[in-house]
């Protein structure tokens, strides 16, 4: 009988029938899934390049286990299932490239359950982007309408298979990908190289796809959020100074240098404190938890000196302030004449030579790090927007909080769109504001986007006072996609203004979105004039991200220069303070993340720079802009972390020992560290509020 048995399994695995349905199966998935990775790759990335060696083989790997669903499966089922499957890649590959034609980026795993609230509210820009760009979608249908005109020749090929070829299908695919995880390290295992993107939690989704494939971006980034489910796992910060000769550089892939850090070197402490930093035992409340990441938060905390107070602390402290996250805010739209209130606040006050918005989309990760002073949560192992999950989180540096908290003042919040939206009606309270959004205390006359002017006129006479300060925080919207008449209001409300300008039709579009920002501001100065307080308010205002909406040929015809990726994010930070004499001019590189501290540091707040990882721009020390990639700029290089490319601005001998090394790792430390005090509900802890961990997966 067992040899009876082994003689049928011998024939099964020699039949020629047997071994062709499974080399023609998988290789179908393969064809597929190729096929999809190089229509993705040309619209999103370019043509492919040799670096597509390694998409090809980690998707082996995919076509195989395809091949293995779709074989065991009775020969009459075969097809139904192969046409369901590549049809849901079809849909995959679809979804991520609409994603990328509206913002410029690929969506993640834990974006996919945002996915109703996204089609409701754009499905307006989808239909334009899909209408616009058939080209690429079009040909995604090859594969399935293949399938349907050859179903029948199709199914005559596939023909019986065996758990025998089966079993050495899976054999396959476990080899090819131990060989794909292996060849990732070809070429070096330092930063900017395939290894670093491929094992790094914090690489995105974009970048994992460029180099490895969407399907294996996805597989990381479902690999990473079951890594990461557990809290508590042991962490290390990097902390700027100067190595010694016996320290073993970091791997980088370029000569090692150094840099000196005069911000974050540890220093004793003087008996009037010149730091922006508070009285913690740091050690005693290591002692009272047994949460490593809790643990190494304080013991990085510890580690350095925090930012310096300096002759611009406490300057602004009777001020009344007025701050404004602005959709998709350009310095394109600062005209004299199309916008001269915009104009004057721009060119008044603190002037930032070299302001750099961190994000090319994503409002929700914009607003986040404006507010917090902390960079998001990037990691792979995240499974929902940051400010969402700071929801039950103590807040204790946000304006609301600390306007009330230090000095008495009631703040209130505003934004002309439905508060569900990102969940702000859950975030933005728990900030410290008393927040009105449309159809919950304010009302509009259009709805996508709506009018910034119109919040202006429902909100000023809720705070403004001329006996008391006062705080206010707006998200606005007028400045929204899609930058066209026909779908967007905005667009249309002041077309006029913009009909006969030089520009293309969907920079016109884009500029009288704006023009409806301008006239908000216009309203606002005009009421703090008349209330005899504009000369004792500051109005700041600064982008969420980069205006997504129009396409790089678009934006270049805007600002008239050609755009590249370091000038994209280049931005303005409106900082105009009534009654300042003359203008103060700001050198230093800075980003998002450091408009928190340094409003506290004018504003003479007690705060612990410690806790915040964006930094004072007025503080000595280190300075630098970074963006959600991880690329970077400071006064000697800028470092495009997407593909590795550095570009001095000083020359590279001039450079300290160690200087790349010291900046890279800063960055990475920015993050880690700010997804971690996120993560564990750090200030809930250090502050004694509430439950310790209450952010700990709490959407789950």
């Amino acid at each position: 009988m067992r040899q009876a048995g082994l003689n049928v399994f011998l024939r099964k695995f020699q039949s020629r029938s047997v071994q062709k349905t499974t080399g023609i199966m998988t290789l179908y998935w393969l064809a597929v899934i190729v096929y999809l990775e190089l229509l993705l790759h040309g619209a999103a990335f370019g043509m492919p390049g040799k670096g597509f060696f390694l998409v090809l083989l980690f998707h082996i790997p995919f076509a195989g286990v395809l091949a293995l669903v779709t074989l065991m499966l009775p020969k009459k089922a075969r097809m139904v299932v192969t046409a369901v499957l590549t049809l849901i890649l079809t849909l995959l590959y679809g979804s991520q490239m609409v994603y990328y034609f509206i913002f410029g980026s690929l969506y993640t795993v834990s974006q996919i359950q945002q996915g109703g609230a996204a089609i409701t509210s754009f499905w307006k820009e989808m239909f334009l982007v899909m209408g616009k760009n058939l080209q690429w979608l079009l040909p995604l249908l090859l594969p399935e309408l293949l399938l349907i005109f050859l179903h029948k020749k199709l199914s005559a090929m596939w023909g019986r298979s065996s758990l025998a070829w089966g079993a050495v299908l899976l054999v396959l695919v476990l080899v090819f990908q131990c060989t794909a995880i292996a060849c990732v390290q070809i070429g070096g295992t330092g930063y900017f190289s395939n290894y670093h993107f491929y094992h790094s939690a914090s690489t995105t989704t974009a970048q994992s796809a460029q180099r490895f494939g969407l399907l294996t971006a996805f597989r990381l980034d479902i690999q990473g959020q079951k890594e990461t489910s557990q809290p508590g796992n042991e962490v290390s910060y990097h902390v700027p100074e100067q190595t010694t000769p016996e320290t073993q550089p970091l791997d980088t892939g370029m000569e090692p240098t150094q840099a000196e850090d005069q911000n974050l070197v540890t220093e004793p402490t003087a008996p009037q404190n010149p730091y922006n930093t508070l009285d913690i035992d740091f050690d005693l409340l290591n002692s009272l938890t047994d949460d490593k990441t809790i643990q190494g938060i304080n013991q990085y905390c510890a580690s350095v000196t925090g930012t310096k107070k300096n002759e611009y602390t406490g300057m602004f402290k009777d001020y009344n302030l007025i701050v404004l996250c602005a959709e998709s805010f350009s310095p394109g739209v600062i005209d004299k004449e199309l916008t001269p209130t915009l104009y004057k606040l721009a060119n008044e006050g603190i002037l930032f030579q070299n302001y750099y918005t961190t994000f090319l989309n994503n409002t929700t990760d914009g607003e986040y790090t404006f507010c917090m002073g902390l960079y998001p949560d990037m990691t792979r192992g995240k499974t929902i927007a940051s400010f969402y999950a700071s929801r039950n989180s103590y807040l204790p540096y946000c304006l609301g909080n600390i306007f009330r908290e230090q000095r008495g003042v009631e703040s209130y919040g505003y934004h002309n769109y439905f508060g569900t939206y990102y969940g702000r009606d859950e975030s933005h309270p728990n900030m410290g504001y008393t927040m009105k959004f449309a159809g919950d205390g304010m009302e509009f006359s259009t709805e996508w986007p709506s009018s910034d002017l119109e919040m202006m006129m429902q909100s000023v006479d809720d705070y403004l006072r001329a006996d008391q300060q006062f705080h206010a925080y707006y998200m606005t919207f007028s400045g929204h996609l899609a930058y066209d008449t026909q779908a967007n209001p905005m667009a249309d409300r002041n077309w006029d203004l913009v009909k006969d300008l030089p520009y293309c039709y969907e920079a016109k579009c884009y500029l009288s979105c704006s023009i409806e920002l301008d006239k908000a501001l216009a309203y606002l100065l005009q009421r703090l004039e008349e209330a005899g307080v504009a000369d004792r308010t500051a109005i700041v205002l600064a982008p969420d991200h980069h205006p997504y909406g129009l396409t790089d040929d678009q934006y270049s015809n805007l600002m008239g220069e050609t755009i590249v990726k370091f000038t994209k994010f280049k931005s303005n930070l409106i900082f105009w303070a009534g009654g300042l004499e003359e203008p103060i001019v700001v050198d230093e590189y800075c980003c998002t993340a450091d408009i928190l501290p340094a409003i506290l540091n004018l504003w003479g707040f007690e705060f612990d720079s410690r806790m915040l990882t964006g930094t004072d721009v007025f503080s000595d020390g280190m300075h630098m802009a970074v963006l959600s990639d991880k690329s970077f700029f400071t006064d000697k290089v800028w470092v495009n972390a997407e593909h590795g490319i550095i570009q001095y601005l000083v020359d590279p001998k001039e450079l300290p020992a160690g200087y790349m090394e010291d900046m890279i790792r800063t960055v990475e430390t920015k993050y880690a560290l700010s997804a971690d005090i996120l993560n564990s509900a750090y200030y809930n802890f250090v502050f004694e509020k509430g439950d310790v961990a209450v952010n700990r997966h709490s959407w789950e």
